[in-house]
Formats: structure tokens, C-alpha cells, sequence
């Protein structure tokens, strides 16, 4: 039965972790505190965890550590955007472990941008990772950032047109980003109404940007952070999971994604697979960035994997 059915577990610990640059990281534990080990990276940029997350294992055997990212759901702050950068997340993920005394090797996950991030920890700190669950992979590199901001026209040729009528050009990015750092609610409506709902559209046959948000502060800083990592090309060089994927080759990693992944094209999962030896891919017959069917293969996939290690 597919996990969004159970019974939200609420956490036997929380805390949080102060870093650098005025950041308190937020973070919860759920599970068997004596059982195995999983740090879990939320996706985003801007996004937060989510208790399901940690319902893709089975609590009466894994301690599942989730954490809010820099600026990010219930994480502290004197500036969000200080120091806001993908290397510095994996740090943070590094300061949980020594907060909570935690040596040996853990089991890392991640979903979407948090995928990437749990590949940058794992090359960071390969010494601390057992194995890597992933799944709907984003690998951060250009040509999946421009997916989003040129390719995808292919499919929604309309909505791309819209928002190249308003910047006067195809670089997006600089455009938007501006708008929503705006002091002026509307500037900062427009770039969530559109830019900011673009992306989540992407796989949907019915688009449009009918819909004005509405604007809470939290909206508006999630937005802000996912524009200030893309704008920056998420604070890493040019394909720098794969240059380094040496370092992770020895590491067992799951990957499932979903065939028709309109945010995140298959292909980065296909990529990433092609070069771990280590590594089971799954291709999920179904669409979207996340879905029933993907979280259900994913449960069943890492049984699998962690039983048998």
C-alpha cells in the first residue's frame, strides 16, 4: 500500500543546528533511534521536508533524519540568501551528523534538487555514505537548466511564449529573478504567477497562468530562493556531479524516475545510471515529478536494496 495512505509519524527528536552566516538549520528524527541511519535532502531550491519522506522506510528498523535547508520551511535565519548555496547545504548535512554524534556511514537520500545534493555529499564525504537512494534525479548541469527555459517549448510553446513577450528575449532567468527580489507586489506576483509556476506545470495537459497567487511570505521567499540558486547555476561548476563521480563509483545507489518527468527529463537518471556501476535504475511507467506509482516501486526498491546490505 502506497505510504501516503499510513499514518503521519510524528518525530521522537528535533532540534536545530546552527551553522554559519546566522543560519539555524531545522531538523527532525523519526524511527528507531538505534536503527539504521538515513539523511534525507528536500528538494527545491526552496522547498522544505516532508514527514512522508521519511515513510519510504520502514521505522521499526531506520532512524530517518530530515532537515530544512538554508532559508527553507521551519530552519532560522538572519538573511536567507547569506551563504545560501548548494556546497554549503552539504555542509550542513555534515553538521547534523557531528550535532548528533554520529561517526560511522549513513544512508544518504534525496529527491529532485535534493538528488543532486545528496551526489554532492556523497562526493564531498564519501567515507561517511554506504548507500545513495534517489529519486527523480536533478543533476544541476545547463542543459537541465535549460530544459526548462528553452526545450520545453517543444510541449508548451504557448506558456513559453507568454513569458518571452514579457522579458523581450529566451534568458528568462535574469528577468524573473529580478521581478521577484522587486519591493513591489506586483513584480513579485508576476514572477510567482508565471516563472514560478512554469515549472510546476510541466507535464500537465491542461497549463495556463490563469491563476494570480496568492502571496504569503513564505511563498514569496521560496520563490526567491529558487530563482537565487538558478540564476547562479545552483553554486557549482558546469557538470560537476558527473566530473566527479569517480570519487562515489564504489557506492550503491537506487535511482527511480518517473518515464515521463517533465521537470526533470529521464535522461539526467539515465546519465547518472550509465556512469555508477553500483547503481539500479528503475523507469517508472508514469508521468509527473512525483506520482503514487514511483513512491510505491521506490518503498519496494529500497527493501530490496537494504535488506540485502
Amino acid at each position: 500500500m502506497f505510504s501516503f495512505f499510513k499514518r503521519l509519524p510524528k518525530p521522537y527528536d528535533t532540534g536545530y543546528v546552527a551553522t554559519d552566516h546566522g543560519h539555524q538549520i531545522f531538523y527532525q528524527q523519526f524511527g528507531n533511534p538505534k536503527g539504521r541511519i538515513v539523511l534525507s535532502f528536500h528538494g527545491g531550491p526552496g522547498g522544505s521536508s516532508k514527514v512522508k519522506h521519511a515513510m519510504h522506510y520502514d521505522l521499526k528498523k531506520y532512524r530517518v533524519i530530515l532537515f530544512d535547508q538554508r532559508g527553507c520551511g521551519q530552519s532560522r535565519f538572519t538573511d536567507a540568501f547569506a551563504e545560501n548555496t548548494a556546497p554549503a547545504t552539504v555542509r550542513d548535512g555534515v553538521s547534523i551528523l557531528n550535532t548528533l554524534k554520529i561517526k560511522g556511514k549513513v544512508i544518504v537520500a534525496g529527491a529532485s534538487f535534493g538528488a543532486g545534493l545528496a551526489l554532492l555529499f556523497a562526493e564531498a564525504y564519501p567515507r561517511r555514505v554506504s548507500h545513495l537512494i534517489l529519486n527523480s534525479v536533478f543533476l544541476m548541469r545547463k542543459q537541465d537548466i535549460e530544459w526548462v527555459t528553452h526545450q520545453s517549448r517543444l510541449f508548451y510553446p504557448d506558456l513559453m511564449d507568454r513569458m518571452r513577450a514579457q522579458t523581450g528575449s529566451d534568458n528568462l532567468i535574469p528577468f524573473y529573478h529580478r521581478l521577484i527580489f522587486s519591493d513591489k507586489y506586483k513584480d513579485i506576483q508576476q514572477a510567482q504567477k508565471y516563472y514560478g509556476a512554469y515549472e510546476r506545470q510541466l507535464g500537465s495537459l491542461t497549463p495556463s497562468f490563469d491563476k494570480t497567487p496568492a502571496l504569503t511570505d513564505d511563498f514569496i521567499r521560496s520563490g526567491r530562493i529558487y530563482l537565487h540558486y538558478e540564476k547562479n547555476r545552483f553554486f557549482i561548476k558546469e557538470n560537476q556531479i558527473l566530473d566527479q563521480i569517480d570519487k562515489i563509483k564504489h557506492i550503491p545507489t537506487l535511482i527511480v524516475h518517473n518515464r515521463l518527468d517533465f521537470c526533470c527529463p529521464v535522461v539526467q537518471a539515465y546519465d547518472l545510471h550509465r556512469v555508477l556501476p553500483q547503481s539500479k535504475l528503475i523507469i517508472v511507467p508514469a508521468k509527473g515529478h512525483g506520482h503514487p506509482l514511483l513512491f510505491h516501486i521506490l518503498e519496494q526498491e529500497i527493501k530490496k536494496l537494504l535488506d540485502k546490505n
